[in-house]
């Protein structure tokens, strides 16, 4: 049984003999931290979370009701009613095993919970909803794909509990949301304690599933659950979609939130520096500082008491392991009003945060003398479209007000806090003094298995001739910034008349990147240099490859509890063989595991078939998600909504718990 806290909940009892209400009824409460048990009894009330309020005796029978309940500030934590005591006299007192578990959980609609949330729609999507949206790709082209949460799943509420346990939690902070919270974006990842995924940037992931496989909390939980190994492997969409599935599972609000051109400043300057030679190689060991295409955390919502009523709320929480925080690998909660105001000293992790939303971004460019040019400086790159999914439906929904300001001045409240190792400067010190433009002229974006044209437009802004150097590169890069395999190189001399322009093209061939780009969430990344005398200017764009799609149909009625068909076709259009191709559908009423059908080899060109019998446990609208994976692609996903029919036979009964007298 799971129980709100602050709500009532009722356990049916049958005795081997007749029950009187003149009967005093008592009991023993159990919760276990991690194998060491912590005992509660009713009389004890000043700490005992959950409370007999009345025991309602049928007259004449054997059989009663024990009504309890808890307290709206109580631990969250799994109980078990052990021991339940009838006195009948004075010194007749019988003993009886009951047994009876109850998991506790944070309570979004009691108003005197840390967690409530006044908003009936809001908490329909944030604590209720078992389905979302992850979004990835770039600022340029927004992609999304389907994320099954899977909270009400077992056995991710137990799971929840487990991670608490294991923790360094102190019990009696069990209750307070800031505290699960920070201690939820420890333990999602393994880094410090064994929790629940690895993370796996390399693109090796020959001793474990890709990160791009994965499309549910459940499976990964389970395995964790089943096996209590940290499972392999995860980037920051998964440990976000896991951190939200143990949020809910315990009552706490939550969404996932992605940001665009995201910010990873390593020395907390508010600064991104990027170094590059003048052939545009970047410099070894020049800067750590990174800006990912995007980036995956998590809002979570709850009151801030240590910090006052104003900083109730959201609060960013991260459990993607970047920096550590108080020597642990977490991130927040972080409230989302000192994020936007740069209130940078408030806890936890805000200097990180803001910096991810607000970091200026600058390139330099190294000279053979060993001399620095600052050649870019972009202070409103990081930060753009915030993005969660709506409320109530599937669209995208943009909060980047919530994070961060359109003016300067949380910038510069930020930037002369304590907590920023020095202070940044935002300002393009070569702003207006351009007579030369540099424009990347390409697609926003490109299914892989297609060739990409780049155009160089260097446009001459003087009445006179100009005899222009210029130099490009262009290599695939993972989503976190990192480069993952050089594509094109090259160094020219372009004569420009005055006032006109001259295009320098290349061509990247599919079979340069494709199989490349099969293991990752990646980009193609332009960058571009003219020089003119001493004056350099660089361009920077970002090319979102996507994969290709797969048809889904389906067959026979959706209903409840009765089967029906699901088909699932992929044409393999790229420029090589896929070898252990597989389909995998996840969705509701899986019971923590993905539907498998192995295909094996799919020759270039050729199509991969699946059916796969489904028989879905719940009714309404409902989403399962199709994958395709092989050695050398993975993550071509596909989401298929429908609706399923309700059975009128289904039936739910009252569970009635007997119970064995011991003498």
């Amino acid at each position: 049984m799971v129980v709100r806290r602050g709500e009532q909940f009722f356990l049916d009892m049958e005795f081997d003999e007749q029950v009187d209400d003149k009967d005093l009824f008592g009991f023993d409460v159990v919760t276990t931290s991690y194998g060491r048990p912590t005992k509660f009894s009713d009389d004890e009330s000043y700490h005992c979370p959950i409370q007999i309020r009345t025991v309602i005796v049928y007259p004449g029978s054997n059989k009663a009701t024990a009504v309890f309940i808890t307290s709206p500030n109580c631990i969250v934590a799994k109980y078990w009613i052990k021991q339940l005591y009838v006195t009948r006299k004075v010194d007749l007192t019988f003993c009886f095993d009951v047994k009876f578990s109850v998991s506790v959980i944070f309570n979004p609609f009691h108003p005197n919970d840390s967690v409530y949330m006044d908003n009936d729609d809001e908490r329909e999507e944030y604590v209720m909803e078992d389905e979302g949206r992850v979004y990835f790709g770039s600022s340029r082209n927004i992609g999304s794909r389907a994320w099954y949460f899977g909270q009400f799943d077992d056995p991710v509420l137990d799971c929840a509990y487990l991670l608490l346990a294991k923790s360094d939690l102190p019990l009696e902070q069990w209750g307070d949301p800031v505290e699960v919270a920070r201690t939820l974006s420890a333990l999602v990842n393994s880094n410090d304690d064994a929790g629940v995924l690895v993370g796996n940037w390399s693109g090796d992931y020959s001793e474990g599933v890709s990160p791009t496989e994965w499309k549910s909390s459940v499976p990964i939980i389970t395995q964790y659950y089943e096996s209590q190994e940290p499972v392999c492997f995860g980037q920051c969409w998964v440990f976000s979609g896991v951190l939200t599935a143990f949020a809910r599972a315990l009552g706490i609000p939550a969404r996932s939130v992605t940001n665009f051109d995201s910010a990873h400043d390593t020395n907390c300057n508010l600064i991104v520096d990027h170094y590059f030679d003048e052939d545009l190689t970047p410099v070894a060991g020049g800067s750590a500082d990174s800006i990912w295409n995007f980036h995956v955390w998590n809002d979570l919502w709850m009151a801030r008491p240590d910090l006052g009523d104003d900083f109730n709320g959201w609060q960013a929480v991260d459990a993607t392991p970047q920096e550590q925080s108080q020597g642990v690998y977490r991130t927040g909660p972080s409230p989302l009003r000192a994020i936007k105001e740069g209130l940078v000293e408030l806890p936890f992790d805000t200097p990180f945060v803001f910096a991810e939303v607000n970091a200026c971004i600058k390139h330099w460019v190294r000279s053979a003398d060993g001399s620095l040019n600052e050649v870019f400086s972009d202070p409103t790159k990081v930060g753009q479209f915030v993005s969660t999914k709506a409320v109530g439906s599937s669209d995208r929904q943009d909060i980047t007000l919530l994070y961060n300001r359109e003016e300067q001045a949380a910038f510069d409240k930020a930037s002369g806090s304590s907590q920023i190792q020095g202070k940044g400067d935002r300002r393009d010190d070569n702003k207006g003094k351009r007579e030369v433009k540099l424009n990347i002229l390409t697609q926003d974006v490109l299914v892989i298995g297609n060739d990409l044209t780049v155009v160089l437009e260097i446009n001459n802004e003087q009445n006179r001739e100009k005899v222009l150097n210029y130099g490009f590169c262009v290599h695939l890069k993972k989503y976190n910034g990192k480069n993952l395999k050089d594509l094109a190189h090259e160094k020219g001399q372009v004569t420009v008349a005055g006032n006109s322009s001259a295009n320098v093209e290349v061509q990247i061939k599919a079979q340069d990147y494709a199989e490349a780009a099969g293991q990752e969430e990646v980009g193609i990344e332009i960058v571009a240099m003219v020089v003119q005398g001493n004056d350099k200017q660089v361009s920077q764009t970002i090319v979102n490859l996507v994969n290709p799609e797969m048809e889904i149909s389906i067959s026979g009625e959706v209903a409840q509890n009765r089967t029906f068909h699901f088909q699932c076709v992929f044409v393999n259009n790229l420029p090589f063989d896929l070898t252990e191709g597989r389909f995998s559908i996840d969705g509701p009423g899986l019971r923590g595991k993905s539907l498998v059908q192995e295909v094996g080899l799919v020759k270039q060109g050729d199509k991969a078939k699946c059916s796969i019998t489904l028989n879905p446990a719940r009714a309404g609208n409902r989403v399962f998600i199709a994958s395709f994976n092989s050695k050398e692609f993975k993550g071509v996903t596909r989401e298929y909504p429908v609706y399923v029919e309700p059975d009128p036979n289904a039936v739910v009964e009252d569970e009635i718990i007997p119970v064995h007298r011991e003498y």
